[in-house]
């Protein structure tokens, strides 16, 4: 994925430019002209960051849910949530997978579900977001079956392709850096110390392996001595399709910094919990999901890291080693800070539930997805099992004529959108690529009127975007520990519906009583 496909990988990407804009070969002109470019988009971030949330003290208030195209298609989620993150994402990745998300996001949002939304009442007949039996069920399982369709396939291409280099290449006795600059002759310098680098660090595949059949032997054991509902066979079950399913997700995080590791998630909980469909299965279905979510986020976050040490010529094996010191460091210090919150939550209140400081929204759709998949498919919407199996054509279809015109050389191969981006809207709305997209037309903009500062200094804003807005994070955290909310709340209402909702929020008020 790093060396011989070059994916992005945005976030390791960023870090890996911030880390190198302290020892730019370029000179020490070239770097701190870097490093105070980040500095100043970064407090641009961060500050404009702080702004925003002054104004979000409610349900759908603040600057992230601007109408910038009308309040009807605002229903639709098709607004500019002025996120400097996704902005700054959009600027690194390539102008093909920025358009490909609004494809997907034009495709679901403002086509597929207003149609299916004409249907309540024909097709299902509940209005509840977090029921797989009405559109969220539509939205998941399309979305699912789009995402694991394409990564199989590429899996599969994958597998092929490398037993036929391997075939081809039995006798040749060269390494593999030796291999890849014969294949790209037109490697700088740069490029060619990193891979050399790269591939000198890199884990034995004994080692690799190895880890992980002992891993599965220990959760095997201990995980359903932990939940009696969950078998060992259904745990090992997990640890078998986890690195085809693993793969796929990581491929998807390396071209849009997306991992949808959560709707793998949802899917293992209906598979489970309709394999096992007795007392016990939603529970079961939920260790399942814990375990999935678990082992895509340390992948694809993992492979993130490894591609910052790629750019940054740090061995391979330091940034695993460091990976797993953080998982040992992680597993004691997440259960002491969750201690910490539960302690602070209210009296007879448990944490994650509506009435807590800290809700859990997305625990009755998970839960939910267990319910319907004890009832089986079944459960699901009238003519969802048929959409999907439609998607899965289409995807088939569009990755073997991907596949064809690449090696025939056709142009059309340009125009062939990779069909997990497209996907990814559809269950996460149109939002975030509306935001990419500006980075795109940033980039265009900027490149046209300057293409050598635009290469120079494009990974810096870049990164300054997204820096910026992650950091408040953490100020976030700490207001929301000690109750501090936002002052104010900015809303859009239709022309001449302001004066009712403000009419109506008044006499909601108490009247001071006179003493």
């Amino acid at each position: 994925m790093i060396v011989e496909y070059m994916l992005l990988f945005p976030r390791g990407t960023v870090q890996a430019h911030l880390v190198n804009s302290f020892h730019t070969p370029q000179g020490a002109h070239v770097a701190k002209l870097q490093v105070a470019t980040i500095f100043k988009i970064f407090l641009g971030s961060f500050s404009w960051t702080i702004f925003s949330w002054l104004y979000t003290a409610g349900n759908d208030c603040g600057f992230s849910n601007f109408p910038l195209f009308g309040l009807e298609l605002y229903k639709h989620r098709f607004k500019f949530d002025f996120s400097p993150t996704f902005v700054g994402v959009g600027m690194i990745c390539p102008h093909v997978v920025n358009f490909a998300l609004l494809f997907g996001g034009i495709i679901s949002w403002g086509l597929l579900y207003p149609f299916l939304e004409s249907k309540h009442g024909q097709w299902y007949h509940t209005d509840n977001a977090s029921s797989l039996t009405g559109m969220n069920g539509y939205k998941v399982f399309i979305c699912i079956t789009i995402i694991i369709t394409d990564g199989i396939f590429n899996f599969l291409a994958v597998i092929i392709a490398s037993c036929i280099d391997i075939k081809h290449k039995r006798q040749d006795i060269d390494s593999g850096l030796s291999n890849y600059i014969k294949k790209h002759p037109s490697l700088n310098y740069d490029d060619r110390k990193r891979i050399e680098v790269f591939l000198q660090n890199k884990i034995p595949l004994t080692i690799a392996v190895g880890g992980y059949i002992a891993s599965a032997t220990i959760s095997v054991v201990v995980i359903p001595w932990l939940f009696d509902q969950i078998k060992f066979y259904h745990v090992a079950t997990l640890y078998i399709v986890t690195p085809v399913i693993a793969f796929a997700n990581t491929y998807a995080n390396g071209l849009t910094d997306w991992s949808v590791g959560y709707t793998y998630g949802k899917f293992t909980i209906f598979v489970v919990a309709a394999w096992i469909v007795k007392p016990g299965a939603i529970v079961a279905g939920l260790v399942a999901c814990g375990i999935m979510i678990a082992a895509l986020h340390i992948s694809s976050q993992a492979t993130q890291d490894i591609k910052t040490g790629f750019m940054t010529l740090t061995s391979e094996r330091a940034m695993v080693i460091g990976q797993i010191v953080g998982v040992v460091i992680g597993s004691i210090v997440s259960p002491c800070i969750f201690l910490a919150f539960q302690k602070g939550e209210k009296p007879g209140v448990t944490i994650g539930s509506a009435q807590s400081h800290y809700p859990c929204p997305f625990a009755g759709l998970f839960r939910a997805i267990g319910v319907i998949g004890i009832g089986g498919v079944k459960e699901l919407p009238k003519y969802c099992l048929t959409m999907c199996f439609a998607a899965f054509c289409i995807i088939i279809v569009t990755d073997v004529l991907s596949l064809v015109s690449s090696g025939k050389g056709w142009r059309m191969h340009k125009y062939l959108p990779n069909m997990t981006v497209v996907a990814l809207p559809f269950f996460a709305g149109p939002d975030f690529p509306i935001d990419m997209c500006l980075g795109t037309a940033v980039m265009y903009l900027w490149t046209k009127m300057n293409k050598r500062s635009a290469t120079l200094l494009s990974s810096a804003v870049a990164a300054g975007l997204i820096c910026g807005e992650g950091l408040f994070a953490l100020p976030s955290v700490v207001l929301t520990t000690f109750s501090i909310q936002p002052p104010m709340c900015m809303k859009f209402f239709h022309s001449g519906k302001e004066v009712d909702v403000v009419d109506s929020f008044l006499n909601k008020l108490e009247t001071p009583t006179k003493t």
